[in-house]
């Protein structure tokens, strides 16, 4: 019979705090949980079944902890700002993609006709974040399809001006920020404690 017993006391330890991490994040379902630590843990021995057994107790223990949450959290007042921004025709993603170099070549996608700029962080970010590291950033404008090619100095000055409007909103809803005003950098939410429930 296939059982967790079956597998290695270390791959067991190193699936059950991967576990923990991504349900710390708190944007995955328990499935697709188990679904990401069987790939992790493929050339292992760890099945999905394995996986959505181990962890199980480990989503009770994290429902159960936020049963002492306050009412409103970080997290919930990053939603606030980042809902702000999509009216402000913003493109405002969370958790996105795996990566920034596939969250800035994605992120066009989310756009529609009306949208001036977009903010995302993407799943690296996020786990940074739930491990207690501040919240990276990345932003940027739109150029319509059809307007003129822009001098670098326009580029930069419209990606500094949707940076500011994150910055607002983002301090609007209580949050503190880092940022030095540069188009290169990346905007920096901090401190931050992240307490982020998981999918109902």
């Amino acid at each position: 019979m296939n059982q967790e017993t079956d597998l290695a006391p270390a791959v067991l330890r190193d699936a059950r705090e991967r576990a923990r991490e991504l349900i710390r994040c708190g944007f995955q379902e328990s499935d697709e949980i188990a679904e990401s630590l069987a790939d992790e843990f493929d050339d292992q021995g760890l099945t999905e079944e394995q996986a959505g057994r181990l962890i199980a107790p480990l989503w009770q223990e994290r429902l159960a902890e936020q049963a002492s949450w306050p009412r409103t959290t970080d997290v919930d007042r990053l939603e606030e700002a980042f809902d702000a921004l999509e009216e402000q025709d913003i493109v405002a993603a969370m958790d996105f993609t795996c990566c920034g170099g596939c969250g800035y070549a994605e992120i066009g996608g989310e756009a529609d006709a009306d949208s001036r700029g977009f903010v995302f962080f993407h799943e690296q970010d996020t786990e940074r974040a739930a491990a207690g590291g501040g919240l990276t950033l990345r932003y940027g404008g739109f150029r319509a399809d059809g307007e003129p090619a822009e001098s670098t100095a326009e580029a930069e000055l419209r990606t500094v001006l949707i940076g500011r409007e994150v910055v607002a909103a983002l301090e609007a809803v209580g949050l503190s920020v880092e940022w030095d005003g540069s188009p290169g950098q990346a905007i920096t939410v901090t401190p931050l404690t992240w307490l982020n429930r998981l999918p109902e």
